[in-house]
């Protein structure tokens, strides 16, 4: 069963447990603009559309849709509960204060802390520091980055590229450690 207009305590849990693990800080105000959101409770996700705009702790993530997906734990032995995927597609960008990263689309796995970006080709601007490939896998956890290149649609290759400036800070995709 399909709602234009989900409960508002259902959709406040949600974008708290989505916005902590994708680079936005656990403090301060979550502002989510869009043209349409539809929930569906029984297929467990919640769907903005149209001109996504989410901001958080000078965070911006926008997309022309992003899809919330969830578990909701109500399965025979399923422990799981809460946020597990969230899609962001088309005309895809994050900005924070020292990363900008671009793409036609961005999945992120929020068990393995690990977004993966596709199409575009992907690209990840920190500084003067550019990072290009077909695509780019971050893990938040460790810090990791792979890029993979490979034919994209129109038949030609795309090749992982890197630009290194000296002197400038280099990427960093971990969340900083604060002090007790």
């Amino acid at each position: 069963m399909k709602h234009v207009i989900p409960k508002t305590l259902f959709l406040f849990a949600l974008v708290l447990l989505a916005f902590p693990c994708t680079g936005f800080s656990q403090e301060g105000e979550i502002s989510i603009n869009a043209d349409q959101l539809t929930s569906d409770s029984q297929g467990r996700f919640a769907l903005f559309t149209g001109n996504v705009r989410i901001t958080r702790d000078g965070t911006v993530l926008t997309a022309d849709k992003v899809r919330l997906h969830y578990e909701d734990g109500k399965k025979e032995g399923d422990t799981a509960k809460g946020l597990s995927v969230i899609e962001a597609e088309g005309n895809v960008v994050m900005t924070s204060e020292e990363n900008r990263a671009t793409a036609k689309k961005a999945v992120y796995n929020v068990k393995k802390e690990e977004v993966t970006l596709s199409g575009g080709p992907p690209r990840v601007v920190s500084g003067e520091n550019t990072l290009t490939g077909k695509i780019i896998v971050i893990n938040r956890l460790s810090g990791a980055i792979r890029v993979d290149s490979g034919r994209v649609d129109s038949g030609s290759t795309q090749r992982v590229e890197v630009k290194l400036v000296p002197g400038e800070k280099g990427f960093s995709f971990t969340p900083e450690k604060k002090s007790p």
